[in-house]
């Protein structure tokens, strides 16, 4: 159940951080000779709260441990929010994640079980029984109404590309309901308003660079930004060095212009994505010290993702026989 004290929350969230990763921790487990080195040294700190199987733990299954520490932290999130509709929204991804395994495996007559993710909004079994028998009316409207129009493109033709973007394109919409309806002007607007022009962005270009027609860009642009639709969909002509003028709107437009004009000057694509997600965690960083706010309880998860990041490429640089790049935050 959500917790309806903003103080409770607070004071367990503040316990739980408590058991992050540190970056000594960190180095000292991407300084191990072997994976299985590097697993034991991670299991003494605690992670995964001894939640791995025996068998797991043995065959060194660094992502089975780190997906069970994931939906252990998103379950205790839900338990403890005292606003379970816009902390859900930091949740949407895993909801998105979870439709879309289980509408391609159906396609190709499979199981998605081993893929799937505990600890969205929607219950797993629930959805596993709305894809099996079609029917998406117990979702809130916008996801009923995109799922049944995914329904309908395939009794006529199985398109996954439209698939994702239509199930994208629902979490955005979703996001900025959510906050117009409860009227959020703070970090929450902010992270996905600049989720949604970054987004925006990289589409665009993805879009020239593949030469999409018009409707083809329309179908991956997604709602909840501050630069209009219309602005990309306007720009699609326009040559990379140019967009920055273009593209200059809202309050990240500065931000943008540099990620955009990093892009021109390398042609490396990467980086905007980079910068966007450099973005989002400085937003979430600071609203982390906010006791007024639910920036505590999402920095939280915040945290626990970019933990999550760091051991992923930590194991497999150790396996590649490379030396791992941590996330900046370690640094």
């Amino acid at each position: 159940m959500p917790q309806p004290s903003y103080e409770y929350a607070l004071g367990r969230i503040s316990v739980l951080s408590t058991h992050l990763l540190t970056a000594a921790q960190l180095r000292r487990i991407a300084e191990a000779d072997s994976t299985k080195t590097a697993m034991k040294l991670l299991l003494e700190t605690g992670y995964g709260e001894n939640v791995a199987t025996e068998q797991e733990v043995v065959r060194g299954e660094i992502d089975l441990i780190i997906r069970a520490q994931m939906q252990l932290t998103r379950k205790r999130i839900k338990e403890l929010t005292p606003d379970p509709e816009l902390t859900g929204l930091f949740l949407l991804p895993v909801d998105t994640h979870n439709l879309k395994c289980l509408l391609k495996a159906r396609l190709l007559g499979i199981q998605a079980d081993d893929i799937l993710r505990e600890g969205g909004n929607f219950d797993l079994n629930l959805l596993k029984d709305m894809v099996h028998t079609k029917y998406y009316e117990d979702l809130p409207p916008i996801y009923c109404q995109v799922l049944n129009e995914i329904e309908g493109d395939l009794a006529r033709e199985a398109d996954p590309f439209r698939l994702s973007a239509l199930l994208d394109g629902a979490l955005f919409r979703q996001a900025k309901e959510v906050l117009d309806r409860k009227k959020e002007r703070g970090f929450i607007r902010n992270y996905f308003s600049l989720w949604a022009d970054y987004q925006n962005t990289i589409s665009l270009i993805r879009a020239q660079n593949l030469h999409w027609e018009l409707s083809q860009l329309r179908l991956v642009l997604v709602d909840c930004g501050d630069i209009p639709k219309t602005v990309f969909e306007e720009s699609l002509d326009v040559p990379p060095e140019q967009l920055g003028a273009r593209l200059n709107q809202g309050s990240h437009g500065a931000e943008l212009v540099q990620a955009i004009n990093e892009f021109a000057q390398t042609n490396e694509l990467g980086v905007i994505p980079r910068r966007m997600e450099e973005g989002m965690s400085l937003i979430l960083r600071r609203a982390r010290w906010d006791t007024h706010t639910l920036g505590p309880i999402v920095g939280y998860l915040e945290a626990r993702e970019t933990e999550a990041e760091a051991l992923r490429m930590i194991f497999g640089a150790i396996q590649g026989g490379f030396e791992p790049q941590l996330p900046s935050v370690y640094a």
